[in-house]
């Protein structure tokens, strides 16, 4: 999932998740800004947070949701967020 933040200092975010590895990466214009590796969680919803740009500052959410049992064999709803709008959505 990807897409661009901001009106006069443009960014590039983008989202990738590998549910058989278990491999998280965020980055803003190629630059990891999460990158981390899951086995298990404990948490139905997970929320990554972080500011895009320096003149043109954006908030930036992602929240992964999965289901309680199975999720490495379920859809995993991803929702996208700036400035507490929603501004993508797709599925891990």
């Amino acid at each position: 999932m990807g897409f661009d933040v901001g009106v006069g200092e443009r960014h590039r975010v983008e989202f990738s998740f590998n549910k058989f590895w278990g491999r998280l990466s965020i980055k803003v214009d190629g630059v990891d800004v999460v990158r981390t590796v899951r086995f298990a969680s404990v948490e139905l919803v997970k929320r990554y947070e972080f500011v895009v740009g320096v003149q043109e500052q954006h908030h930036v959410r992602f929240e992964k949701h999965r289901e309680l049992l199975f999720a490495g064999f379920r859809p995993q709803p991803v929702y996208a967020f700036v400035d507490g709008r929603l501004v993508a959505q797709g599925v891990a």
